[in-house]
């Protein structure tokens, strides 16, 4: 019988209602937001692992997961369209919980229930009753001037003889949620959008004087002013600082030193200093004299094969499609085996194409031939290698932390409190039992004994109150002093 009611009504919701049904309790359910937030959790630690040594020493000691590991170093967890999803999907499941919270929270604030039961207030474990000799009017009337002392809103309904009252303060606190939910839904679209537009360059190197584009369609370029370096007396690098100018769109917008531990920022970019190192500049010529490069090489981010000692680097020809290498004298005086046969001296360097083995050495200021170049050995400098890292979710975050720094400030700092009470006449006048919604709120049971001083004053006699052990300190503090001593 149960089924045959239930069906007709069932069949009548349209297919988009059903469906529509069924994406709600899945964005509202408990169990799947614990799946959503452990697997985004799991993602967060692959991506995390991906940046360190885990992945190959668990290949080290398992041979067969190499061909994993190599994809897991290959894969850009945080730049996938998977966490970018699972962001989306949580960040949904926030608004959807929300949106479902607000009848319930604005029926609280706008239209609560005043009536309540003496099951309701015997139960509490925290309640007062005094008895009256005033007349259940009277009474009311003292009751609600007492609580809108406290800063209470008061209202009250009668049922039957008896006389119902429910009094809040800080209903607007209730809704402290809210902000703090806007910015965690912020601080989900904030990591959308950095795994998607943001990323980090490892290896930005700019040489001294030079000037080089960001890219990633930012319109940032960096210019290398200089490099200052400091050496201890025994040769180790001490402190080194890259003084840098940083263009958008080709306007000059910030400039500034950038050290070990002590970045630059600038809008959602942020320049690291991670080393430096020298330079050669050359200009090159082709066989009709026209200049095809001209500008600095950086060495060391290479080394020579044959000698491991040997700083080198790279010289692109990118419209002859002629890349050269470049070698410079071994930095270690010792006269090592490793040392390799190319003997250059200080102001030299080797220049051959890639992948030969024959070249030529080129000497300050000499013009040398190499096939049909002419290269010139200009002068020595340095560059700098910097990171970049780029994320333009760093303005929504900081929104985001507003947003829920004031909404925990708003619902720890302004809580909800409420105090039910039902006023009752007897022959000799009334009853009045009165409790407040603070079973695990001690603060809310405190503020609880202030009005009852209150109305001690009022009636200058003391309750039947009922608290539990650990409220002994408020009900020594509040039933014992006079209202002007209270803490408001």
């Amino acid at each position: 019988m149960a089924e045959s009611a239930i069906s007709p009504q069932s069949s009548q919701r349209s297919a988009l209602e059903r469906g529509a049904d069924k994406v709600w309790r899945f964005f509202t359910s408990v169990r799947n937001a614990v799946y959503e937030i452990a697997f985004l959790t799991l993602l967060v630690l692959i991506g995390t692992l991906r940046g360190s040594s885990a992945p190959q020493w668990m290949a080290d000691h398992l041979p067969f997961t190499q061909g994993l590991v190599d994809r897991w170093y290959a894969w850009d967890v945080f730049r996938s369209w998977i966490f970018a999803g699972t962001l989306a999907i949580i960040a949904i499941a926030i608004i959807i919980c929300t949106l479902n919270r607000i009848p319930q929270i604005w029926a609280t604030f706008a239209h609560p229930k005043v009536i309540t039961s003496m099951g309701f207030i015997n139960a509490a474990d925290t309640a007062a009753t005094y008895t009256l000799a005033v007349p259940p009017e009277t009474a009311t009337e003292q009751v609600t001037d007492a609580l809108r002392s406290k800063r209470y809103r008061v209202l009250t309904e009668r049922n039957g003889d008896a006389t119902h009252i429910y009094a809040d303060k800080n209903r607007f606190g209730s809704f402290g949620t809210f902000p703090f939910h806007i910015g965690l839904i912020l601080i989900l679209v904030g990591g959308i959008v950095a795994s998607t537009y943001g990323f980090r360059d490892q290896e930005f190197v700019v040489a001294q004087g030079a000037t080089r584009n960001v890219g990633h369609s930012t319109g940032l370029s960096v210019e290398l002013i200089s490099v200052t370096d400091t050496w201890s007396a025994v040769g180790i690098p001490v402190d080194y600082e890259a003084v840098v100018q940083i263009y958008e769109n080709g306007k000059p917008v910030k400039d500034g030193s950038v050290r070990v531990n002590h970045p630059m920022t600038y809008g959602a970019a942020t320049f690291y200093m991670t080393s430096f190192g020298f330079t050669a500049d050359f200009t090159i010529r082709d066989a009709a004299g026209n200049i095809v490069f001209s500008g600095p090489t950086e060495l060391g981010l290479y080394t020579s094969v044959s000698n491991p000692n040997a700083p080198a680097g790279f010289i692109d020809i990118p419209l002859d499609g002629v890349r050269m290498s470049v070698i410079t004298p071994d930095t270690v005086d010792l006269d090592v085996p490793e040392v390799g046969d190319l003997n250059l001296e200080p102001g030299q360097v080797w220049v051959g194409f890639s992948g030969d083995t024959e070249g030529v050495v080129v000497e300050h200021g000499q013009p040398m031939k190499l096939g049909d170049y002419t290269i010139t050995f200009d002068r020595e400098g340095k560059y700098a290698l910097l990171q970049v890292g780029y994320n333009p979710g760093i303005p929504i975050f900081i929104i985001a932390a507003l947003f829920m720094v004031g909404g925990l400030m708003v619902t720890f700092y302004f809580p909800l409190r409420r105090i039910r009470a039902i006023l009752t006449p007897t022959e000799e006048g009334s009853t009045l039992a009165i409790a407040p919604l603070a079973k695990r709120d001690y603060s809310g049971k405190r503020d609880f004994f202030g009005v009852l001083a209150k109305l001690n004053e009022i009636w200058d006699e003391k309750p039947e109150v009922r608290a539990p052990k650990n409220a002994g300190d408020y009900e020594y503090l509040y039933m014992n002093r006079t209202s002007g001593q209270e803490s408001q």
